[in-house]
């Protein structure tokens, strides 16, 4: 699973880094919904931007006076963040297997990434192994009721993990996405590690809209390390 996310996003890497900061197509919207969660400063704090991309987040984390690390499985979204913001440390690798000491980062920020993992309870042990303790976590996930209506059957099993098709950037771009339910992002190993802070689902504008119908896109939550 973790080669074919990597080569799905090497394949539509360039296409992505010009689209989703542009215009009607963007993720401008969301990304402004996420960074509202950034309601603290985060200047002289070590932050570690889970799932990169093209590295656009991370600079804006490093104009906000943070000190920024980022990762991302794709070696061609890597390259595009690397050539873009020459002054942050980016890595390829796997946030299943982070590469980083253990208490090391104040901050985690992730976009549409950790959904990304069949399994993500390794994902919530990485970061919380790399958080310090009191440490922040902020995450941006598919909402399960999109992934469900993603499944596009009238039998469509919630429960059921499969491979779906989602439509991003008003479906200028598909991408393939394991279900997951709520109960994975709330689980007693999850709430183990984390306190949960703060939390909201919303309507996604620039992603697919399934049977005209009216539902919450992503959510976003903020999840702080027990100490």
């Amino acid at each position: 699973m973790i080669k074919d996310i990597r080569k799905q996003y090497n394949l539509i890497a360039e296409k992505f880094s010009k689209n989703h900061n542009v215009g009607e197509n963007s993720n401008d919207k969301n990304r402004l919904h996420f960074y509202s969660f950034l309601d603290f400063s985060i200047k002289n704090k070590t932050l570690l931007d889970l799932a990169c991309g093209d590295g656009l987040d991370a600079n804006n984390y490093l104009n906000m006076g943070a000190t920024v690390s980022g990762i991302d499985v794709s070696e061609s979204m890597i390259k595009i963040a690397r050539e873009k913001y020459s002054n942050i440390d980016f890595t390829v690798g796997f946030a299943e297997q982070l590469p980083y000491k253990d208490e090391f980062f104040d901050v985690v920020t992730s976009k549409y990434a950790i959904m990304t993992s069949r399994d993500m309870s390794p994902v919530f042990s990485e970061v919380s192994r790399v958080l310090k303790p009191g440490g922040i976590f902020i995450y941006l996930v598919t909402h399960p009721f999109r992934q469900y209506f993603e499944k596009r059957s009238e039998s469509a099993d919630y429960f059921h993990q499969e491979l779906v098709t989602s439509n991003i950037l008003n479906n200028t771009i598909s991408l393939k996405e394991p279900t997951h339910t709520f109960g994975e992002y709330f689980s007693a190993e999850v709430l183990k590690n984390f306190d949960i802070i703060r939390f909201e689902e919303s309507f996604d504008p620039a992603a697919e809209r399934i049977d005209k119908r009216v539902y919450p896109g992503y959510f976003i939550i903020t999840c702080k390390k027990r100490i």
